[in-house]
This record gives structure tokens, C-alpha cells and sequence, in this order.
């Protein structure tokens, strides 16, 4: 045996001595980071969106940000109506639940579709979304969102749990009949009874903040998941890594032309076929990247004040602090002018402009500022670091972004000395006893709803936030006035819109746009994609 391998090996010894430089240059090939891009990350059935930097959990209806739970909802829950509705022509290819919608007067009546049927293959009736706009109202003592969402329709204001009935359906057992404005007419039809008439009602309880589910997959807590999320969706949840906040969906039906596989990610590294949320410099763009500015709004910005404070309660300080500011050079600093000024909380551009009210955006104006802050009690600010904590999910280190370094500045030169703190998605809304003065955060611009009032609501009592705003009768009057005719004419909500302003009940700073960039190697189109607040995934186009 020796013999034959030395007489091989002696005869043949060039094969053996180059099959090593063969297995060198391999290795050597498979590691370069190009090489790598071109055979791995470039799968063209699979797409890696880097939705931003601070990890969030896309089912947390509560904390995440507006455009992962719209993105998310969208993709694996469905919509109950299609946002595309509202242009003239509907060709999103969206799943959606109702086959039709209408109200009369203070009634609305919705439809099934037939035929629809949850991930689990159970198919989709109409006490799972009654379940579904009702659970967060089950489980939250304290006010959520949902609230506000549903605040058309009778009942939202007298809850009681004594009121639920619980039936058997299919031997799925429901808790129904809690909100009395809620009615299950039968296995594919729903009555709702509102206030008062509402032309946008089905679109604003369309929001991705109400998704619908099975009830048989959640724990009795109504929030956890027995394992991951299940909507009727074109994709569904195939693995969660909650450590690293990495999310896999996989498109439910194969024929479908769309991209196979998604993954969802929140990392600050230069990953991603797809990178949302581009405020600072932190994640490099490519030469083959695309860069993307949707005109819509997709959110505002500036600062909330905690009104359990001193300072917060103070209108000079508040009317100070937006003194200080010029918001044009504020804006300036955004890298992809993706930041545009504004004082107002409905934007200057949209549909939303009609209401707003017509006075100019303030100015900066340091010497006024001063003065107002003189007569504020100087123990309460002087010679003081004030901490600000913040959402704002653009980036980790809020520090980073070149306009928050510009707020910092500004404020200085009227003596006030701030430290932006790093977004912690826990800490959503100032808590009872908080000793924060400012937040610096922003709300949605709605892409669904079109009612101007929705904002406005947040900074009532019985809201999701409660030290945020003042208790005052004025905004509420002047708000139930704009509730009552905005459908007929602007001029109330104008009046909101103007004392809001005036009173600085939150310092409104910009109106932010989303920005987004793209692998042209890898991506040919976005598709139809009505803004930047919901990425229909299902719309990107993949090279073959």
C-alpha cells in the first residue's frame, strides 16, 4: 500500500503540490467582502431592511415608532380598508379585510370578505375585529392609544367590564358587547355607532396601531404571543430574535411575485438592502445606493413639557424656549433636507395646510426670549443642566444628528443649558412624580385618517399621555368646536390650531420626512408606495 501511494505521488507530484494553491486561492476568493456581497447578501429572492438604530419590538403596539408599526402591520396583520382608497384608483395589491364600508349619518355599516383566513387557516370573521379594536381597552388600566382611536364611537367614555358578554364562536371563546358602539351583526358583518358623524371613520380604525389577530394565538393577557405574531397579511412572522431584534417574515403564498423572504433589522452598522431613517452619517451609503425623500410628512418634532413641573406650567417659559429657536437654520442641518421649519402641529404642506392656522412661523427672536425667561423664577433654570430625555428613533446617539446640536446651541444663548439623552422606547410619556421638564419627541403625521383633530386629541384629558398638557377648558371647548365642524368648514380647527400655537402647549420645531436609501444591484423599484410611514414591502420590485 505504501509502495503504490509513493509511486503515485512520485508520478503525479505537480497535482499534489498545486492542489493546495487551488484550496488557497478559494478561501481567499470567499472571503473578500465584495465577493461575499455578489454570492451571499445579494440573494435575489430576499430583502434585509434596516428599519434604524434603536432596537424596537415591531408588535409593540404601544412604544414602537409609527413607521415600524405600520410597515409590520401592513405586511403580516393585513388592513382592514385600503389606504390607496383615498387616491382615485386602488391598485396596492394590499390584503385587505372589508369587502365594503359606508356610513349613514351617525351609523356605519362594514362587510367581510369571505374567504380570508389568519396564517393559523382559520378564517377571518367579524367578532375578530371586534376582539381586535377592543383588546388594548381590555388590558390597559391606564389610557392607550386606542383610545383616541376609537373616540367616534358611542361608549369609548363608560367602559365597564361588568358589560361583556362572553360567547362561543366556532369554539372560540370572545369577549364582546364592551364597547356598545361595537355591534356584531353576524359572521361577516358589523354595525358601528359613532358620536357624531364622521366621514373617516373606517380609514382612521385602519391604523396599524389596530391590528387584527386571532385571539387563539395570544396568551390570556391579550399582549403575548404563544409564539409570533399571525395576521392575514401576505407574510408571516417565521422567527423572531427578540436579543438582537431581528425579525423573519416569509410571504405566505408562493405564486405570489413578491420578494420571498424579509428580514427586519435595527442596527447603527452599514446593513440593509433597504435603511431607513438616515439622520446622521453613522451608516455609510455606497456608490449603488439610492437615496430617497418622500414629500409626505410622516412626523413632527419638537419639545412636550411635563405640566406636573414648575417650569412646565409657566407660559413665559415655554413661549422662551420657542424665542430661542430658528427653525430655518435648524432645519438646514438635516443632511437630505428631509427637515423642514414649522411651529404648527398640522403641517404646512398636505392636506392638513387647509387647517392650520394663517400665521407666519415664528421667528427667532433672542432678545424677547430673555426677557420672558427673566421673569421666570431663576432657581428653577439658572445655572442648571436641564436632562432631556427623547424618542426619536432616527439614530442611538441623539447627540449625533447635527440639528440637535443646533437646539443646544440656540438655547444656550438665552442661558438655558440642555443634555439631550439617548431614546429610551420605555420611557414613552412623562410618568407620575417625573422631574423632567422637557421631551423632546414628535407625532405622525396620519397617511389614513383625515381628520386635523386627531393630534390635537393626544393633548386631552383621557389620553394616552396625561402630564403632557394642561387642564385647560379653553383648548377643550375650542376642540369639541373643531370636532363639530371641520367637515364643513376649517375655520374651528384654525382657532384650535392658533391657540395651540400661541400657547405653546407643545414647542413645535420641524416636520421630519422619511429618507431612505436602496441597493440599486439589487432592488429595480419601490413600487407603489403611497409615503414613507408604511413601506409596502410587497410592492418592491427584486432583480431576477
Amino acid at each position: 500500500m505504501k509502495n503504490t501511494i509513493y509511486f503515485l505521488f512520485k508520478k503525479y507530484k505537480w497535482v499534489f503540490l498545486i492542489l493546495p494553491l487551488f484550496y488557497f486561492f478559494y478561501i481567499i476568493f470567499n472571503n473578500n467582502p465584495k465577493n461575499q456581497s455578489s454570492s451571499k447578501n445579494i440573494l435575489n429572492d430576499s430583502l434585509i431592511i434596516n428599519m434604524g438604530e434603536v432596537p424596537q419590538t415591531p408588535w409593540d403596539l404601544d412604544q414602537a415608532a409609527i413607521q415600524v408599526v405600520e410597515t409590520f402591520t401592513s405586511a403580516v396583520h393585513g388592513c382592514l380598508t385600503s389606504v390607496y382608497k383615498l387616491g382615485s384608483i386602488d391598485n396596492s395589491n394590499q390584503n385587505v379585510l372589508f369587502e365594503k364600508y359606508f356610513c349613514e349619518g351617525k351609523t356605519c355599516y362594514a362587510t367581510l370578505k369571505k374567504g380570508v383566513r389568519f396564517h393559523n387557516n382559520r378564517e377571518v370573521n367579524a367578532y375578530d375585529v371586534e376582539f381586535s379594536l377592543i383588546k388594548q381597552l381590555l388590558i390597559h388600566k391606564k389610557n392607550s392609544f386606542t383610545k383616541t382611536i376609537l373616540n367616534d364611537i358611542e361608549g369609548i367614555e363608560s367602559l365597564n367590564k361588568k358589560n361583556i358578554k362572553h360567547l362561543s364562536i366556532n369554539n372560540i371563546q370572545y369577549p364582546s358587547q364592551y364597547l356598545r358602539g361595537i355591534k356584531v351583526i353576524d359572521f361577516y358583518n358589523l354595525k358601528f355607532i359613532l358620536k357624531s358623524s364622521s366621514e373617516n371613520f373606517f380609514h382612521k380604525i385602519s391604523e396599524g396601531r389596530l391590528p387584527i389577530v386571532p385571539i387563539e394565538e395570544l396568551k390570556n393577557d391579550y399582549v403575548s404571543w404563544k409564539k409570533y405574531p399571525v395576521g392575514f397579511g401576505k407574510y408571516k412572522v417565521i422567527h423572531a430574535n427578540l436579543k438582537d431584534y431581528e425579525f423573519h417574515l416569509e410571504k405566505v403564498l408562493k405564486e405570489e411575485l413578491i420578494p420571498k423572504s424579509v428580514k427586519i433589522v435595527f442596527s447603527s452598522k452599514n446593513i440593509g438592502d433597504i435603511k431607513m431613517q438616515l439622520a446622521n452619517s453613522q451608516r455609510k451609503l455606497s456608490e449603488y445606493e439610492q437615496i430617497l425623500t418622500f414629500y409626505d410628512v410622516y412626523s413632527n418634532g419638537g419639545f412636550l413639557y411635563n405640566y406636573q413641573t414648575e417650569l412646565g406650567q409657566n407660559e413665559n417659559f415655554r413661549k422662551a424656549i420657542s424665542l430661542a429657536l430658528d427653525r430655518e437654520k435648524i432645519a438646514k442641518k438635516s443632511l437630505f433636507n428631509e427637515i423642514y421649519a414649522e411651529d404648527q402641529l398640522l403641517p404646512s404642506s398636505g392636506w392638513q395646510s387647509t387647517y392650520r392656522a394663517k400665521i407666519p412661523i415664528q421667528k427667532q427672536n433672542i432678545p424677547e426670549a430673555k426677557k420672558l425667561l427673566e421673569k421666570v423664577p431663576k432657581e428653577l433654570w439658572q445655572n442648571k443642566l436641564l436632562l432631556i430625555p427623547t424618542y426619536w428613533d432616527d439614530v442611538k446617539d441623539i447627540n449625533s444628528i447635527p440639528y440637535i446640536t443646533e437646539i443646544k446651541d440656540q438655547l444656550a444663548q438665552i442661558g438655558l443649558h440642555v443634555k439631550f439623552l439617548d431614546t429610551d422606547v420605555e420611557y414613552d410619556k412623562f410618568s407620575k412624580g417625573d422631574k423632567n421638564i422637557l421631551w423632546f419627541t414628535g407625532f405622525g403625521i396620519s397617511f389614513v385618517n383625515f381628520d386635523p383633530n386627531k393630534n390635537f386629541s393626544h393633548f386631552r384629558k383621557g389620553s394616552y399621555f396625561t402630564y403632557e398638557h394642561p387642564d385647560d377648558p379653553e383648548f377643550e371647548r375650542l376642540f369639541q368646536n373643531s370636532i363639530n365642524h371641520f367637515t364643513d368648514s376649517p375655520e374651528e380647527t384654525q382657532k384650535l390650531s392658533a391657540y395651540f400655537t400661541e400657547k405653546n402647549i407643545m414647542t413645535v420645531i420641524m416636520n421630519q420626512r422619511m429618507t431612505l436609501s436602496y441597493d440599486s444591484r439589487k432592488i429595480i423599484s419601490l413600487g407603489n408606495q403611497y409615503n414613507g410611514i408604511r413601506l409596502a414591502i410587497w410592492e418592491i420590485k427584486l432583480k431576477e
